[in-house]
């Protein structure tokens, strides 16, 4: 008794390649995938001659592909947030505005464009994503003490002429007695 990829050969021989998977399957009794498997299996086509047996060499070498700034500073942002602890997946969309800031950005430097505006808006998404420098548990993780502002602020208690802020004037005047 002849095995089914034996019977299911024949059939593809007689016919000279041109009978379908399929139809050999229905005539063997097998399923389709595996008159597929044992087409390449067993070399069915080389066997007709309808292919020569050829070797592909494949190409070890790889160019690597240049790291955009895009990508370094996507890194960046969220190698940040995770060390603080605060990345989520909901940031992510967040993380693409600044990024689309940050190319324009980067556009505009090189072109020689005023650059101020565009600035100013990667400064306020950074302080959306709590990179701003003002998230305090972000500083303490990330191993610095001390924001360079802190520093000043321990040593001269006194408000600077920043802190005139309508907000700043509003918590002194909540604060007096």
């Amino acid at each position: 008794m002849t095995k089914k990829h034996e019977q299911a050969l024949e059939l593809f021989k007689e016919s000279e390649g041109s009978i379908s998977n399929a139809e050999i399957a229905t005539a063997v009794g097998a399923a389709e995938s595996t008159v597929r498997k044992w087409k390449s299996r067993y070399n069915w086509l080389e066997q007709l001659g309808l292919v020569q047996n050829v070797t592909v060499e494949e190409n070890r070498s790889v160019t690597k592909k240049k790291t955009t700034n895009r990508e370094l500073q996507h890194k960046r942002i969220i190698e940040s947030l995770v060390e603080a602890g605060t990345y989520s997946p909901a940031l992510d969309l967040l993380i693409e505005v600044y990024l689309d800031c940050f190319e324009e950005y980067e556009q505009a430097k090189d072109i020689g464009e005023n650059t101020e505006k565009l600035r100013k808006e990667l400064a306020r998404l950074l302080g959306q994503l709590g990179l701003d420098g003002k998230n305090k548990d972000l500083i303490k993780k990330s191993g610095t003490l001390l924001a360079k502002g802190d520093e000043v602020k321990k040593q001269d208690p006194e408000p600077d002429a920043n802190e005139s802020s309508k907000l700043v004037q509003f918590r002194q005047r909540k604060m007096r007695p």
